[in-house]
């Protein structure tokens, strides 16, 4: 995958990530004043369940998906791409209804227990129906990046978008019965993937052929020896279910730990600033701060890097099919020093305007100056996302795992400890460690990786 193809698509997926971003706070607009805020409130609390069903049933699956097929590409085992397709399938719809099944049945124990609100209960009921579809389409969307497509997952989220607004005003100027309730967003997030979902498939059957050859039987011989020599089997399933499954694991599993850190650091800052405030209002008036106007400032610069961070794990896994390791290093090399200028162009941007900023969009001055102290960690946040991509398409998920399973520790050691007699500083202070250890420890890894004498393809 060439440095061009890197960076068309990087773009293609920046401005759909924007414009799907805009959509979606023009959405939250329209929610907010049709349903009000208690409901909205409502409607949030159904959200870490529905995120963390997501990353159980489908985003570890996708991920190695879009590594193996742009693997396989590399060295035209159209064969093999088609048996790594249909594993995913199966395995992410599987999953999800699984997952789904579980949720319906302990719903009203989690909403009850968990959520601490019986409200929610119909809303969870409802909102895992998309669960299934969104699995299958993770896995399509993952299927077109992998084989350097990636405008077409866009489209798909812009068409979700779309939908869901769509479904939403329709449901407000049909409701009927009073002013309509957190049911109407959540319909509306379930018609949208389905529609989005219906979308992907129609689109993957009609290019399957035109990515996946049909392999005359001639060929096959070919590609089996081509596979035992690079440790895949296509003699049967197994031989490509186990290395893409020892992939997906690790990746699942370090996004449900990143879920449940975030319900877990949701629990407990406030409750840790608490202690320093000794004022509940107080705490939870600065936590809300935090992650309602000074997070998203600064991870909006990252729509970009996301976009590179996506289109980085297929170039990586391309690469080391190929055995590229000059292509390996030249794309580390090259994405962190964008992400770096772009962390420092933040940063600047920021330390100048992030006061100005808060003011004029959310009348919050204190906002502005918490901004202007943490934006130092943007080029560590920025980097930090582009080299767990590089890792994983390195081949390197388990080690990725641990190492952010290290910073999760660090922040969970240091908010519990240091934060209910320093406050925030003592958060910014957990943050900028965490950053700091999974970026160095990420860069090691990558050198360490391609300083490595021995064939690519054969790790």
């Amino acid at each position: 995958m060439s440095k061009k193809t890197i960076i068309k698509g990087t773009l293609i997926l920046t401005i759909a990530g924007i414009a799907t971003k805009f959509l979606g706070f023009y959405n939250r607009i329209f929610l907010t004043r049709t349903i009000g805020v208690k409901e909205i409130g409502i409607y949030q609390l159904v959200f870490p369940l529905y995120v963390l069903a997501f990353s159980i049933s489908c985003s570890g699956l996708a991920t190695a998906l879009t590594k193996h097929i742009s693997y396989f590409l590399g060295q035209n085992k159209h064969r093999s791409m088609k048996r790594i397709c249909g594993l995913c399938f199966l395995l992410s719809i599987g999953a999800g209804l699984i997952v789904c099944s579980f949720l319906y049945l302990f719903s009203g124990f989690l909403c009850t227990n968990i959520l601490k609100n019986s409200d929610c209960i119909p809303l969870l009921r409802t909102i895992i129906i998309a669960i299934p579809f969104i699995a299958l389409k993770a896995g399509i969307n993952a299927f077109f990046v992998g084989v350097d497509k990636p405008g077409f997952q866009g489209i798909t989220n812009l068409f979700e978008q779309i939908v869901r607004i769509g479904t939403g005003m329709f449901l407000a100027y049909m409701w009927t019965s009073g002013r309509p309730d957190a049911r109407l967003a959540v319909i509306a997030v379930v018609a949208g993937e389905i529609a989005a979902t219906f979308m992907s498939v129609c689109f993957f059957l009609v290019n399957k052929n035109k990515y996946m050859p049909v392999v005359k039987d001639t060929e096959k011989s070919g590609e089996a020896q081509k596979n035992k020599s690079s440790g895949y089997s296509e003699d049967n399933a197994s031989g490509i279910l186990k290395p893409y499954i020892m992939d997906a694991i690790p990746i699942t599993t370090n996004n449900l730990m990143l879920t449940l850190f975030s319900s877990l650091e949701t629990i407990l800052i406030p409750a840790m600033l608490f202690y320093y405030y000794m004022n509940s209002d107080k705490s939870m008036e600065i936590y809300g701060i935090i992650t309602g106007i000074v997070i998203p400032f600064l991870l909006f610069p990252a729509t970009i890097t996301t976009s590179l961070s996506t289109m980085l794990l297929p170039a990586v896994s391309y690469a080391r099919a190929k055995s590229n390791r000059p292509l390996i290093v030249e794309a580390i090399k090259k994405s962190l020093m964008f992400c770096f200028a772009l962390g420092i162009l933040a940063w600047g941007f920021y330390m100048v305007f992030g006061k100005v900023l808060c003011i004029f969009t959310f009348k919050n001055e204190y906002a502005g100056v918490l901004l202007q102290k943490i934006s130092f960690l943007c080029p560590f946040i920025y980097m930090s996302g582009n080299m767990s991509a590089i890792l994983n398409g390195m081949g390197k998920a388990f080690g990725n795992l641990m190492i952010n399973v290290a910073g999760l520790v660090v922040r969970i050691i240091i908010t519990v400890t240091l934060v209910p007699t320093y406050g925030i500083t003592a958060y910014f202070l957990g943050m900028t460690l965490s950053y700091l250890l999974l970026d160095i420890s990420m860069l090691a890894v990558a050198v360490h990786f391609c300083r490595k004498k021995d064939t690519l393809a054969e790790e």
